[in-house]
């Protein structure tokens, strides 16, 4: 399973930053079509129609505050957004993922970790060390190390036991798991989670399947955990995500499905429903509830 190739894009004056992207795009090869450069704050602005990857500098946008910056271009490009910070990553990390970008990634960024970052697929989390705060990575790590020194086909035997060939996405087994794991973790350490539907009415071929999922994984980021949960229902999970970065994520996939035109076997357009979910809330005391929240039948046995 491989990450779609998409365009590149940086926004810096800092030569130090831009080298770097250079060279993580040339490092990342095939998940990069194309490296765009926007060195002033004009430039950038008259980009808010880019899809693809962008790496952010603060400094281009100052006085303005970044996050503010970026929830704002996130309404109207369908883009997935590192933020480079000169501080504490951990913490910008957070906020970052808060008004929905990928991420924060320290200024100038490592090309060979962003070119990993770039070239992940779908699915596999990225393993960010987190000293300073509960540690919420273990599951990934543990995924890592059981990857670590196999044969290139050992590791594609077990990616294949948690996804879907299909589509990309994770098997339900493991979604279920992955959702009592994030909701317990975000209870427990008052960290944000996100939590979306999908689904619409009728039935749809394998190609139309295939379609759906790429619309929703070129939204998603590395830590995002994305399944197909019933034959009209898909699901995703949104670790570190709050109230606005869940709604516009659901805002976002909603409306590029709907631009799709998709149609059902009997020839009719695909008419979308969505809902959100957050957490943590006191008044919901299992991921069973939580989950009950997005969907109507939530114990009904998924695909």
């Amino acid at each position: 399973m491989t990450s779609p190739a998409r365009p590149l894009a940086v926004a810096s004056s800092d030569p130090e930053i831009l080298a770097a992207v250079r060279e993580a795009a040339k490092v990342a090869a095939d998940a990069v079509t194309e490296v765009r450069e926007f060195t002033t704050r004009e430039e950038l602005e008259l980009a808010r129609d880019f899809e693809g990857q962008l790496v952010l500098d603060p400094a281009l946008l100052a006085p303005e505050s970044v996050h503010e910056w970026t929830l704002s271009f996130l309404r109207q490009a369908r883009a997935l957004v590192w933020v480079l910070t000169r501080g504490d990553v951990d913490d910008a990390d957070g906020l970052a993922r808060f008004v929905g970008a990928q991420g924060a990634l320290a200024a100038p960024p490592v090309a060979q970790d962003l070119a990993d970052r770039l070239a992940s697929p779908f699915g596999v989390p990225s393993i960010r060390p987190e000293p300073l705060q509960p540690d919420d990575s273990g599951l990934a790590r543990g995924l890592d190390a059981i990857l670590s020194g196999r044969e290139p086909s050992e590791r594609e035997s077990f990616l294949a036991g948690i996804t879907v060939s299909d589509t990309g996405l994770y098997a339900p087994d493991y979604w279920r798991h992955r959702l009592d794991e994030e909701f317990k973790r975000s209870n427990r350490f008052r960290f944000p989670l996100g939590l979306v539907s999908l689904s619409f009415d009728g039935e749809v071929d394998g190609e139309t399947l295939m379609e759906i999922a790429g619309v929703i994984l070129l939204d998603t980021r590395d830590v995002d955990i994305v399944a197909q949960f019933d034959p009209r229902t898909f699901v995703a999970l949104l670790p570190h995500t709050g109230p606005a970065g869940t709604r516009l994520f659901a805002e976002r996939v909603h409306q590029a499905l709907g631009k799709r035109s998709l149609r059902d076997l009997l020839d009719e357009p695909l008419e979308w429903q969505s809902a959100v979910a957050l957490s943590p809330d006191p008044s919901v005391p299992t991921s069973s509830a939580f989950l009950s929240l997005v969907l109507p039948n939530p114990e009904e046995q998924p695909v």
